[in-house]
């Protein structure tokens, strides 16, 4: 005999509450994705920022050009002192998903296909400008100032 005292949901209710829980998460999975890619992107410009501020900075400190590195077409990026002896192993990746161009002195780069953008040990550098675009055509041009090696974003 079951008691009339007991207590637990009812099929219907059960239905009802997994229909809205999907409803929820079905709604939610586009806005977790977006806010990925949001995130891949602003770190892949921070670590490219980041490398050309140091590659300015080892260059003043140890006396010798340092090169940023960069491969568009892998999405890779390196710091290297000795440009034309860098390992596939010294090369920092990049989100797949995003355009890298660069616009760069082709008298510094060590091998086609390899952009690079010389910071020397007296605060210049050989200036260029790099274009991360996101698959929506967003994005951000960093400008490397021939004169000072300064870095500058501007969105578009």
């Amino acid at each position: 005999m079951i008691s009339s005292d007991a207590r637990g949901f009812t099929l219907l209710e059960l239905i009802v509450v997994l229909a809205i829980a999907s409803l929820l998460f079905s709604l939610g999975g586009p806005s977790i994705r977006t806010l990925s890619a949001t995130m891949e992107y602003r770190d892949a410009v921070r670590q490219i920022v980041s490398a050309a501020k140091n590659a300015r900075r080892d260059a003043f400190a140890q006396g010798v050009p340092m090169d940023l590195l960069i491969d568009a077409d892998r999405n890779r990026y390196a710091l290297s002192a000795d440009s034309p002896s860098v390992s596939a192993e010294q090369f920092a990746s990049l989100p797949e998903a995003l355009d890298i161009t660069v616009v760069y002195a082709a008298e510094v780069s060590p091998k086609p296909g390899l952009a690079a953008i010389r910071f020397y040990p007296a605060g210049g550098s050989s200036g260029g400008e790099i274009s991360v675009t996101r698959p929506t055509g967003a994005g951000v041009n960093l400008t490397v100032d021939w004169l000072l090696g300064d870095v500058a974003q501007e969105a578009f």
